[in-house]
């Protein structure tokens, strides 16, 4: 008789990160717009983007997709492990002017960070203890849950610690790490990463290290990559994308990077990346032609200022939205060197509550903290990845409410 996967089934029956936000959020922003027809709503909850990709991007996607209607230029499938000219561009054009050295062997494309992410999923053993942040990206938790790990541990990001944890107290074999960080707005300085690295060496663990918003760090102190930390090609592996800093969240577009000289128990140099080539050429035939031809005229340094721009309009959007939200009196971390704003409620609050009161006082809809762990519990996350005019009505409204309230 037919089995069922009871990793899965654990995970359908408990109710998954997407589900609760479609069968409990978006149903209850869904029901206030019901009951309140004339309310505006500032959907604020996705870390989806909108602006537009850059317009060197969209040529050289043109001209690609143009390519595969002749049979003269038409190409198939590709390298399963990213065109070699893109995986060049990423070590020469994003690693190298931060003094990193890889190789391009060492760096894998995949069709975004959070694919790419869970591939590496098939490196390590089933009875290794893993540490998470908390708060965290819940996919990291439920990806390692549908592999059929149990031994988790918890590293406690809070407002004491400015959302960054303590190396762990007792050994584990895999750190996930996320700076800027999901969905805290958390940075972490070159002391707090040495730390981590030391420990990882030390242990022998990995860190999993996920720098989807490296480009939206603008203090020169803090790294944008783990690799700028002495040891660390020793120790970890470190995601990419280019769904924020390039508008490719519908592109899907991102890669790993697992560098020869790491190395873990029972390992030699070099085995670990050839494990992941093998490991990615089983399960994916590579990502799209198309999107990949993006990705090189998004590294080109003609659009790399192009891209920053789309990086600034959202940082603006932070600045706005933050200012607008701490005359409320309302406290808020993050909005700076990262695109999300973590909102706090008031004290005895819970998350559901704080999305409660600022949906029903400003219409502005975010993502419980709660749902991103047990540390999250009395804040709410915003992001800022969407539309200016949106973020200037939203606090023009509400100027319009603490100014009548006033009089």
């Amino acid at each position: 008789m037919t089995t069922k996967n009871q990793n899965l089934n654990k995970l359908f029956t408990s109710d998954t990160f997407a589900d609760i936000v479609r069968n409990k959020l978006i149903k209850t922003v869904e029901d206030y717009k019901k009951s309140h027809p004339q309310k505006e709503i500032y959907m604020m909850a996705w870390g989806d983007t909108t602006h537009p990709i850059p317009a060197k991007v969209v040529e050289a996607i043109v001209d690609a997709a143009t390519k595969l209607g002749h049979q003269s230029t038409y190409t198939g499938y590709g390298e399963f492990d990213g065109n070699i000219k893109l995986r060049e561009a990423i070590g020469h054009n994003y690693y190298k002017p931060r003094g990193i050295e890889l190789q391009p062997e060492e760096i894998f494309v995949s069709d975004g960070a959070q694919s790419g992410t869970f591939g590496l999923q098939e490196l390590f053993g089933l009875d290794n203890v893993i540490a998470l942040q908390d708060p965290i990206y819940p996919p990291y938790l439920e990806a390692n849950l549908l592999a059929g790990r149990s031994k988790i541990i918890y590293l406690e990001c809070q407002e004491e610690n400015n959302f960054v944890p303590d190396i762990p107290k007792s050994k584990v074999d895999v750190i996930y790490l996320c700076f800027p960080n999901n969905p805290t707005g958390g940075v972490a300085t070159k002391e707090q990463l040495k730390a981590f690295v030391d420990y990882a060496i030390h242990h022998k663990s990995i860190i999993i290290f996920d720098a989807v918003y490296s480009a939206f760090i603008t203090d020169n102190n803090i790294p944008r990559s783990i690799y700028e930390i002495e040891g660390a090609t020793e120790c970890a592996i470190e995601v990419g994308s280019f769904s924020k800093t390039a508008g490719f969240s519908g592109l899907r577009l991102g890669w790993s990077v697992v560098p020869v000289s790491l190395t873990i128990e029972s390992t030699v140099a070099g085995e670990l990346t050839e494990m992941f080539r093998i490991s990615q050429s089983i399960r994916f035939w590579g990502a799209s032609n198309l999107s990949q031809a993006g990705g090189i005229a998004a590294l080109s340094p003609e659009c790399q200022q192009e891209c920053q721009e789309i990086v600034n309009y959202y940082l603006e959007n932070a600045r706005i939205l933050k200012e607008g939200l701490s005359a409320l009196d309302l406290t808020c971390f993050g909005g700076t060197n990262n695109p999300y704003i973590w909102v706090k409620g008031t004290e005895g609050m819970s998350s559901w509550e704080v999305f409660d009161e600022l949906l029903l006082k400003t219409g502005i809809v975010g993502i419980p903290g709660s749902l991103f762990g047990s540390s999250g519990e009395g804040f709410l996350r915003l992001s800022t990845l969407g539309n200016r005019e949106d973020m200037e009505k939203a606090m023009n409204n509400l100027s319009v409410k603490r100014n009548y309230n006033r009089t």
